[in-house]
């Protein structure tokens, strides 16, 4: 007859479970898609970097090569003038 009093909050409707699960479904989805974001966007940002580093490289071999062949036109202009 006396049966024990549960406690806490009564368990809302199915509709309204249904209704949460979906909206965590749906936000765990972004999470998911942002992380993913975030590791594409981390390569770029990598690939972009050696790409860089590269770039700056070939461009200090290329100014110092130039710098070279003015050296080298320079001594060889000022030779060509002390022999004339």
């Amino acid at each position: 007859a006396l049966r024990p009093h549960k406690k806490g909050r009564r368990k809302t409707l199915g509709t309204s479970n249904k209704k949460l699960n979906i909206e965590q479904d749906t936000t765990t989805v972004p999470v998911d898609t942002s992380t993913e974001h975030v590791k594409e966007l981390e390569d770029e940002i990598l690939k972009l970097r050696i790409e860089n580093a590269y770039l700056k490289e070939v461009r200090r071999l290329r100014l110092e090569e130039e710098a070279l062949l003015k050296k080298q036109r320079e001594s060889s202009t000022a030779s060509g003038e002390n022999s004339n």
